[in-house]
C-alpha cells in the first residue's frame, strides 16, 4: 500500500506504551511506500522533544524515519490550498494549518492518508482525500 503517513500515527508506533502502538505497528507494516510531508517530520521532533524522549533517541528515530520512508516537500501549491481550505470553513482557525498541509499534501498527489486523528478523517471525507 502507498499513503501519506500523518504524524500521530508515527509517534503512536515509536511510543511502545501508547495505546494505539500495536495498531500504528499492523498499519505501517503493510505500507510499501510511506510517504510523508516535512511538516511530519517537524511536527514528529517536536512531539518527541515534548514527551521528554533525549536527543540521542530522537536522532535514531528520525534517521530510522529517513530510511524507511519517502520525505517530499509541501510545495506552494500545496500551502495556498491549505490556507484556503482554512479561510473557506467557518470555524475553522490556522491553529490547524498542519494538519491542513498534511491534507492538502494527500489530495495534490491522490493518495490515502493514514491518519488516526478523527478530526482530520472527517476532512478526508469532505476534501474526497481517502484513508489507508
Amino acid at each position: 500500500m502507498e499513503c501519506v503517513i500523518d504524524t500521530n500515527v508515527l509517534v503512536d508506533y515509536i511510543i511502545k506504551g501508547s495505546e494505539m502502538h500495536e495498531k500504528a505497528k499492523e498499519y505501517l507494516e503493510r505500507i510499501n511506500n510511506g510517504i510523508l510531508p516535512t511538516v511530519v517530520l517537524e511536527e514528529l521532533t517536536y512531539a518527541l522533544n515534548r514527551m521528554g524522549l533525549n536527543k540521542e533517541t530522537i536522532d535514531e528515530e528520525i534517521s530510522e524515519i529517513l530510511n524507511s520512508y519517502e520525505v517530499l516537500g509541501i510545495s506552494e501549491d500545496e500551502i495556498v490550498q491549505a490556507k484556503d481550505m482554512i479561510m473557506q470553513e467557518k470555524h475553522t482557525t490556522f491553529k490547524r494549518f498542519n494538519d491542513k498541509l498534511i491534507l492538502s499534501f494527500a489530495k495534490k498527489r491522490d493518495l490515502p492518508l493514514l491518519t488516526f486523528d478523527a478530526n482530520l478523517k472527517n476532512e478526508c471525507k469532505a476534501y474526497e482525500v481517502k484513508l489507508a
